[in-house]
């Protein structure tokens, strides 16, 4: 193990932080951004997870955006496909995760969600965007 000679690890340091999370439901109709939630200023986005019961049956794709301008500005979930095996069960973002992932933000941010297809379709989710964030403890700034 690596040594931190300025860093004395104990009960209560380093200082735990507790994982906070909002979700959001997102359907096969929701094709027009809508107003999702709202992260404080100061909280430092964790992580997205996707659940869902089925996936879509789009011909071509199926994907959903969040972020503060879905589509263009996609800075917790990006473009992430349920059209496959992601679609149904929970599933962590990895990869399709935003541009906003392990930063703090600077304002009170407005996330807005919305669902993308192509090809025609029948059936497919609800999905739940679950999305976990921290405040981190004072004097850390990550």
């Amino acid at each position: 193990m690596a040594l931190r000679p300025n860093q004395v690890v104990t009960s209560t340091t380093p200082p735990a932080i507790e994982i906070l999370s909002k979700t959001v439901q997102v359907k096969r109709t929701d094709t027009t951004a809508f107003s999702a939630f709202v992260l404080p200023k100061g909280v430092v986005i964790a992580g997205a997870y996707v659940l869902g019961p089925v996936t879509s049956d789009a011909g071509t794709s199926a994907i959903i955006d969040v972020g503060t301008n879905p589509g263009t500005a996609n800075e917790v979930l990006t473009a992430y496909s349920v059209l496959s095996t992601a679609g149904t069960g929970y599933n962590a973002a990895g990869a399709y995760g935003g541009s906003a992932m392990g930063t703090q933000l600077t304002a009170d941010t407005l996330y807005k969600a919305n669902y993308a297809a192509t090809g025609a379709e029948t059936t497919g989710g609800p999905w739940l965007v679950k999305v976990e964030y921290y405040i981190p403890q004072q004097g850390y700034s990550f």
